[in-house]
């Protein structure tokens, strides 16, 4: 019966923070009424960016990088009204260092913000520390194609391989009062899909240890034949709420990292240290908790069948890492100290990619009634689209082919979104809403007049395409804006071709 008030921003993100606190019965319905004030009292265009916001998907090409960097350069500014002249564009660069640094040790702005305006963004550092129940990114591997060139890489340094478990990543956070949390690798809050998980922390760890946080991967296990399952077969688990009893697929934890123990963060410690705390800390339950299968050696052959060994146990490959020098943990970051070596690797580009459908053509003959193939889309996370790198229609089996046609069926959108990027010359059948992400293999990369992937990063006018792209499995654990970049798609482009000119040299010397 009465106008309701303006919004303002504190309004809109006191109510935005109720929402995302709701939880139990009828917290569904309580969401809803929360949504519905908001929209009743919006104006104008404030209905699209409420309805955005909600949806994080604001597509103003602001994103996560882009307001560390605000923040740092906020901060620089803000002492330059105080000393003006004693600034330097070094010293804004330096700022957002920090400030991304920070945040991907304690990525919550709730705590970043009121110690940089207490104590300044040079001792942020300092004032803002890893922190137990908070969970960091993980840190990623670089892909590398043969184990000669893991020599190259690490010549004179000490390194460990590591066996690369088919499994979904973890971060277990235990708590001093004893409760325990399960975190995935985009901090999915990840404690009621592995109730197995938690109730066996007192059994793998020793009295000792009150609190502690753990990089591991949870693998499904065969505990009667002491066997890695594959990763589809982890899959099928509900995502939350299950229930002890009701468990068909056991699992078991392959910790091969330690961030955390009694109160001290681990975090600048070197690889060695760390692994010397995790062998300590804990105790190995046989098809439970295990540590990663390691072995330290330089020696070329060892290492060859050490990676047939992983491949021939379920394994995906190896993970290769340096001890004692440049060892430190970086979160969030694809770091050079640490290479995947994955068996396919060999005979196709260095790595995998995980690309997100955003349309389909209909099937003909025998797929009739499915469709017959799919395009897909690698992610640009500064102009926040989505650019078509290839057409896919192989390493589908029948069954497979039903299940993602009929799950990207609900998604089909009358027309592309705005932030689609992709060749007027294209008529696919149907368009998606960004939903799902596939991890895909090709044979190589190749510079495209077509397809829109990295353009104007390689080529000055056009994109980078994948020759003869294959589905692997669809990627539950990531969201679409945690797939492939294009920035990713361009250096796997350079470093194929660097790969390809040097393989032609040898050539050229024989």
């Amino acid at each position: 019966m009465f106008k309701p008030q303006p919004l303002t921003i504190a309004k809109v993100f006191d109510t935005f923070r109720a929402i995302a606190k709701e939880s139990g019965k009828d917290s569904q319905d309580k969401k809803r009424n929360h949504i519905k004030g908001l929209l009743v009292a919006a104006t104008d265009c404030e209905p699209q960016y409420l309805v955005r916001l909600l949806q994080s998907k604001m597509r103003i090409g602001l994103a996560e990088k882009t307001v560390l960097v605000a923040l740092g350069q906020a901060a620089i500014y803000s002492e330059m009204n105080q000393n003006p002249q004693s600034q330097t564009q070094s010293d804004l660069e330096e700022a957002a260092k920090i400030i991304k640094q920070v945040y991907s040790v304690l990525p919550i702005y709730d705590k970043i913000v009121p110690e940089l305006l207490r104590v300044g963004v040079w001792k942020l550092p300092e004032a803002c520390n890893f922190s137990l129940g908070v969970p960091v990114g993980p840190m990623l591997a670089k892909p590398t194609k043969a184990v000669s060139e893991i020599l190259d890489k690490f010549q004179g340094m000490e390194f460990t391989c590591e066996y690369k478990y088919d499994g979904e990543r973890a971060q277990i956070h235990y708590m001093e009062d004893g409760s325990v949390e399960i975190y995935s690798r985009n901090a999915e809050r990840n404690t009621g899909k592995y109730p197995d998980v938690v109730s066996s922390v007192s059994r793998f760890k020793k009295p000792a240890v009150k609190s502690f946080v753990l990089d591991c991967e949870i693998v499904a296990y065969d505990r009667e034949k002491q066997r890695i399952l594959p990763f589809q077969i982890l899959s099928t688990r509900a995502r939350k709420g299950v229930i002890l009893s009701d468990i068909k697929v056991a699992v078991c934890t392959f910790a091969f990292d330690i961030l955390y123990i009694n109160g001290q963060p681990l975090l600048q410690e070197q690889l060695k240290v760390r692994r010397e705390q995790l062998y300590g800390s804990f105790d190995e339950v046989p098809g439970v908790f295990q540590f990663a299968t390691a072995i330290t050696s330089d020696d070329l052959e060892e290492i060859q069948k050490f990676l047939d060994t992983a491949v021939n146990t379920s394994c995906e490959g190896l993970i290769i890492k340096t001890l004692d020098k440049d060892a430190t943990y970086e979160p969030s970051k694809r770091s050079n100290n640490w290479l995947k070596l994955k068996k396919d690797y060999m005979e196709s580009i260095g790595d995998s990619l995980d690309l997100v459908p955003i349309a389909a053509f209909h099937g003909r003959g025998k797929r009739t009634g499915v469709y017959g193939s799919f395009l897909l889309a690698c992610y640009d996370e500064y102009n926040e689209e989505y650019q078509s790198i290839c057409n896919i229609g192989t390493g589908f089996s029948e069954s497979q082919l039903e299940e993602r046609s009929t799950s990207l069926r609900n998604k089909i959108i009358p027309k592309p979104k705005p932030y689609y990027r992709f060749s007027d010359t294209m008529d696919p059948d149907v368009w998606f809403e960004p939903s799902e992400v596939w991890e895909v293999k090709a044979a190589d990369l190749s510079i495209s007049p077509v397809h829109r992937a990295a353009n104007g990063i390689v080529d000055p006018n056009k994109g980078i395409s994948l020759r003869f792209p294959r589905l692997l499995h669809v990627r539950d654990d990531k969201s679409p804006e945690e797939a492939t970049t294009s920035e990713q798609v361009a250096e796997m482009y350079r470093a194929q071709k660097i790969i390809h000119t040097n393989n032609k040299d040898e050539d050229d010397d024989d």
